[in-house]
């Protein structure tokens, strides 16, 4: 009898430690998903509230990664808020693979910075040079240099970020390029529309919604 009771009390003892343990495993795997989908230097994550955590439900989530990526584009910080989000507990333990399936409230939010979107430029536009940009309210101004008809042309962009079927763009809606003299070229069209990242680059299946350029930076929110 005594045998059985002790197998009885091992096994209440290893489930009551399973679940103690699970916010700790859960963060876990979610930080290293954030971490694999963004390639962040650093992810820090907070699970709070969340009593039936063993079915699946979280009852508040908080965390911030620092020096990602989102598709093409570098992202100096991304927040992460969420509540009473609910996922496949049978995918977290068979495949340790964390599935949203429903949130009363969840968003992500990311800043661009000038830096990254004049890399994006750069690295979108082989022929252009010594690229600068400047974020305003509103708008995203960018000058650079390249070389047509054996002169350089001072270049001026203006544009931004637009969310275009789930898909992150960037688009120039006018190009400008000035040359030697008075020579004037016109280059609306030539510089083509950058896809940043497909609906699907976000984790946990988070769509893009806003886009809001202020100074100096422009910020990206996604929610589901």
């Amino acid at each position: 009898m005594w045998k059985a009771s002790a197998v009885v009390l091992a096994i209440v003892v290893a489930v009551a430690a399973g679940i103690f343990a699970l916010p700790t495993v859960v963060t876990h795997m979610i930080t290293d998903a954030l971490r694999d989908r963004t390639s962040a230097e650093d992810v820090q994550l907070s699970i709070t509230d969340s009593p039936r955590l063993v079915f699946g439900e979280i009852g508040a989530l908080d965390g911030v990664v620092r020096q990602g990526r989102i598709g093409k584009v570098f992202v100096r910080e991304l927040t992460l808020t969420g509540t009473n989000l609910r996922f496949d507990m049978g995918a977290l333990l068979s495949d340790r693979k964390l599935t949203l399936t429903g949130a009363e409230h969840v968003e992500m939010r990311g800043v661009v910075d000038e830096d990254a979107i004049r890399d994006l430029i750069t690295n979108s536009a082989d022929k252009f040079s010594d690229v600068a940009v400047t974020v305003h309210p509103g708008s995203v101004l960018v000058t650079a240099k390249t070389r047509a008809f054996g002169q350089t042309f001072e270049v001026t962009l203006e544009g931004g970020f637009t969310i275009v079927s789930g898909d992150l763009y960037y688009k120039a809606q006018s190009i400008r390029a000035r040359g030697m003299g008075l020579n004037v070229l016109s280059l609306d069209g030539l510089f083509p529309d950058v896809l940043v990242a497909r609906a699907g680059t976000l984790p946990f299946g988070l769509a893009f919604e806003t886009v809001e350029a202020k100074d100096n930076v422009v910020i990206l929110t996604a929610g589901k």
